[in-house]
């Protein structure tokens, strides 16, 4: 998983001292956790290649710009969790679960990558 970023940022530093990193993803229904070991890319080619005018807001230099960098999580494994109908849905099937002792009603899964 590639990810670009500007090089002096304190979550590159981070990673420099302590590879093992957490991802998380979500949207209303779904959420995702990912792991694995990150490393800092120097690669200008890729970098090219994975550029988009989103990273541009961060980094105006462009893919040439000095200071951007890339970011690559070789991933070991994760989770997911699926909550049919959104977050009203969650919402009720917690509350449900706090007053009954039942399960969350929820799709989970793990997986190691």
């Amino acid at each position: 998983m590639w990810f670009i970023s500007a090089r002096d940022t304190r979550h590159v530093r981070d990673i420099l001292a302590r590879p093992r990193v957490g991802l998380t993803f979500s949207s209303r229904a779904a959420w995702v956790s990912l792991h694995g070991t990150a490393t800092v890319v120097d690669d200008r080619d890729r970098l090219a290649e994975l550029w988009t005018t989103f990273a541009e807001a961060w980094l105006p230099g462009g893919p040439d710009d000095s200071n951007a960098t890339l970011l690559r999580v070789d991933l070991e494994g994760g989770e997911y969790w699926d909550t049919p109908g959104g977050t009203v849905a969650s919402l009720i099937s917690l509350a449900k679960t706090k007053l009954t002792g039942e399960t969350y009603d929820a799709e989970h899964g793990t997986a190691q990558l």
